[in-house]
């Protein structure tokens, strides 16, 4: 029987070529768009799975409390507390700290130079409790021994050539770091995979930061450290963690009601996309985007499947006789709906084939879109073996199920008498299915605006500060940080003030959009005269005297650092939100008040307005400035022009070249840097943007679907109006307006809908649109219009028709 099934249904589809091309279409455009929004969820699903005791390792992140409320949440820890819980805890087993280095690094192989990034101390348990893997050296001595470092193959193969080419191993051999000592490489790590939170090219012995940095094994206020602990089997999560309070107590005595820290347990699989805490490691997805575009997915298939019951019952008329006659001869009705399903299934097949290859040649264009490179869907076949199956069996009973009934159930006596199947059956259902079709347009449609006119303001709002014609150089690494540091940024600065392009020239450990762990934060700083229990966490940037002026942030209280470099060490500036936090009623009366900072006083000379140092995206935080160029990472250089910049560059690279010769020369402009902070959002409104044109196609496909059906069982109606003499304005009206009042219907739900989904994703922007009226009523209108192209023409093509053609069958 199946095999009888599948030659009628294969010669059913090559009979009607145009339905079997609009439904395969449709169906194929809605697999595709699924599977690929499910490869990009199950990619930021997948993230740090790869390491085999994924489910018993936790990072231990400080929640900082400050007057009894939660100031904010800290993704690292003190370095004593990973072995501290070793030592008292039995349910840890193992644990791991890694630092970053901050400042700049350049290696240094015989006479080249190299910049490199994402540099860790790490204890030598690293690879005991994470699974990343080591290609050459010993995992268990590789981190023991002080100075010694392992490179990720890409890092070693910079240094040393393609691997291919090596004629010995780079283990034992060294590289300088900055200019400094021999450092030796002690292994060759394999490239961090993409879905690991934490990403590095280098990883430093921890015994060497005790060397280079100090001693921070008693330190319980130095939290420069992530701390990963990894529990025995069955230990639960909840009992260890109701133990930290107790333990963090009997190392931190001193902690007050009001100023106190605690201990937060979070699970390995759970930073990547649950996480958003000050001195994250890398970028963090979020789990609500990765919901949002699970339920697109489903919609937009969904969508592709009514289209299917929309086109088969658009049909139902045609086919009756088939029915009919097929009935007659002995096919009962199971029979029946067994064929009808085997259509639906050979429809289903060829469109997720189809699918499957869209998905397999747009590949190379997905990194563009989602902003990082994906796996092939072929990568994991397991996921392939039970999803494709999956969306087979569902798309097949889904789509098939109901009009297989619906067409079986026909009478063969008012078939072959001539009469018609115009019943009422149903009608609800298929209502149902267009105003969803209509919700999900009009939420993607909306959402597509809020997303690029909330990263439209974001790009005029004020930041509290000027970020246009700022080049960023990064600064030089090779020079220890004194006074010889200070004399050749004078020169290098005094030089570039020569060139009539250049406006001003600052150095700063920090620069307005780049990553927050550039920005240190200090604990224990109050009010000279105020109670020590006052005290707070402040933000800190270090610069010298121009830094506030070539930014242009406004001082509105006292003045900025002395002009001579070097004249003002005590002096700092704080921001406004600082000044609250110290409990400084306004800006004139915090001019020459002392900080107790820490061992040494500051004076505040100046006070300036917040501005959004990381991004729009967070709240102002309580910053202060120190006038110290020491410590800076970064040269910023304010030009007066964009034209000509490549020349101007090549200038600015051939002082630095002659006055840092030991240094790479590497060069951003800020606004390209600010603006990678939004650079997920962009991705959002790409992928929001590009399933709305889908949504809106495969959802036309369904309108003309059932507009077909419309026509097709009215059609002897509509004959007998025009030979009465009705207009064709009242007949375009009468096939027309049930679909407008299903598009009213779906604005009334759809609005709320949109509004609620986001508004909770504005919450994520310290600075956010209002979500004016116009958002929705301009959806609207572009879905009537689209509404109207997709069921007018059918309409008006059968109220102009001949009565004659439609009647003769009577």
């Amino acid at each position: 029987m199946f095999k009888n099934n599948l030659k009628l249904a294969w010669r059913n589809l090559l009979k009607h070529k145009s339905y079997s091309f609009i439904n395969i279409f449709g169906l194929t455009l809605g697999v595709a768009a699924a599977l690929f929004i499910l490869q990009f969820v199950k990619h930021e699903q997948s993230y740090d799975l790869f390491h085999e005791k994924a489910d018993r390792i936790y990072r231990l992140p400080i929640s900082f409390y400050h007057q009894g409320e939660l100031d904010y949440v800290d993704a690292m820890n003190y370095a004593p507390t990973g072995p501290a819980l070793k030592d008292e805890m039995p349910e840890v087993e193992d644990f791991v700290r890694l630092s970053p280095v901050y400042d700049r690094v350049v290696m240094r192989r015989g006479n080249q130079y190299f910049e490199e990034e994402k540099i860790y101390f790490a204890d030598s348990t690293l690879f005991n409790v994470f699974d990343f893997k080591l290609l050459e050296g010993d995992e268990k001595t590789c981190l023991t021994k002080p100075f010694s470092i392992v490179l990720t193959q890409s890092a070693a193969e910079r240094y040393f050539g393609p691997q291919d080419s090596w004629r010995e191993s780079p283990i034992g051999q060294t590289v300088k770091i900055n200019n400094g000592r021999d450092w030796n490489i002690s292994g060759i790590a394999a490239d961090v995979p993409e879905n690991s939170h934490l990403k590095f090219n280098a990883l430093i012995s921890f015994s060497t930061f005790f060397i280079t940095r100090g001693d921070p094994s008693q330190s319980w206020g130095w939290n420069d450290f992530y701390t990963y602990v990894l529990l025995k089997e069955g230990t639960d999560e909840q009992t260890f963690a109701d133990k930290l309070p107790a333990f963090l107590k009997s190392h931190s005595p001193d902690e007050d009601a009001g100023v106190y820290d605690q201990f937060l347990v979070q699970p390995l699989t759970d930073i990547h996309l649950k996480s958003n805490y000050s001195y994250e490691a890398e970028p963090n997805g979020d789990y609500k985007t990765v919901y949002f575009l699970s339920l697109i997915a489903l919609a937009i298939l969904f969508i592709a499947w009514v289209n299917y019951i929309n086109l088969a019952t658009a049909r139902a008329e045609e086919r009756a006789k088939e029915v009919g006659v097929r009935k007659v001869i002995g096919a009962g009705k199971k029979s029946l709906v067994f064929q009808f399903l085997t259509e639906a299934f050979i429809i289903n097949s060829f469109a997720i084939l189809m699918a499957v290859g869209v998905v397999q040649i747009c590949q190379p264009i997905i990194p563009a879109l989602v902003g990082k490179p994906l796996p092939s869907l072929f990568a994991e076949i397991n996921w392939l073996i039970w999803l494709l199956p999956a969306l087979l069996i569902s798309g097949t009973v889904l789509s098939g199920l109901y009009p297989s009934f619906f067409l079986s159930a026909f009478s063969p006596v008012t078939i072959l008498k001539g009469g018609t199947q115009r019943q009422n059956r149903g009608v609800w259902l298929r209502k149902g299915l267009v105003t969803f079709q209509y919700v999900v347009s009009i939420l993607l449609i909306a959402g597509t605006f809020i997303v690029f006119k909330q990263l439209e303001y974001l790009q005029q709002v004020d930041l509290g500060f000027n970020l246009d014609k700022q080049l960023v150089l990064n600064a030089p690494s090779t020079i220890r940080k004194d006074s010889i540091f200070q004399e050749r940024f004078k020169s290098f600065k005094n030089e570039l003030l020569q060139f009539p392009e250049i406006k001003m020239v600052a150095g700063s450990s920090a620069i307005p959009g780049n990553n927050s762990t550039d920005l240190h934060t200090h604990g224990g700083l109050y009010l000279v005269g105020k109670d020590e229990k006052d005290a707070a966490d402040y933000w800190i940037l270090e610069s010298d005297e121009d830094y506030v002026s070539s930014y242009q942030i406004k001082v509105i209280a006292g003045r900025n650092f002395a002009e001579a470099m070097g004249t003002d060490r005590d002096a700092i500036l704080i921001n406004q939100t600082a000044m609250r936090l110290l409990g400084i009623n306004s800006p004139d009366q915090a001019i020459g008040k002392k900080l107790q900072y820490w061992d040494e006083q500051k004076n505040i000379v100046g006070v300036f307005k917040d501005y959004h140092h990381r991004s729009l995206r967070h709240r102002f935080e309580p910053m202060i400035i120190k006038n110290d160029v020491s410590g800076a990472k970064y040269y910023s250089v304010k030009f007066s022009s964009e034209n000509k910049v490549d020349q101007l560059i090549t200038k600015i690279e051939k002082t630095w070249n002659r006055i840092y010769p030991d240094n790479p020369f590497h060069h951003s402009f800020l606004d390209d840097r600010f603006n990678e902070s939004y650079a997920a959002d962009r991705q959002l409104g790409r992928i929001v943007g590009l399933f709305s044109i889908l949504t809106i196609l495969i959802a036309c496909l369904g309108l003309f679907g059932l507009a077909s059906y419309t026509v097709a069982v009215r059609t002897k109606e509509i004959g007998i109006r025009k030979v009465l003499g009705a207009p064709v304005g009242s007949i375009i009206l009468m096939l027309t307006k049930g679909y407008f009042q299903l598009l009213v219907l779906a604005i009334v739900i759809g609005v709320p809908i949109t509004f609620y989904v986001f508004s909770k994703w504005l919450e994520n922007f310290a600075e956010a649109i209002a979500l004016e009226y116009w958002i929705f009523i301009l959806p609207s209108l572009l879905m009537l219009v689209i509404a109207f192209s997709a069921v007018g023409m059918q309409s008006l093509r059968a109220a102009t028709g001949n009565p004659v053609e439609a009647l003769r069958q009577e």
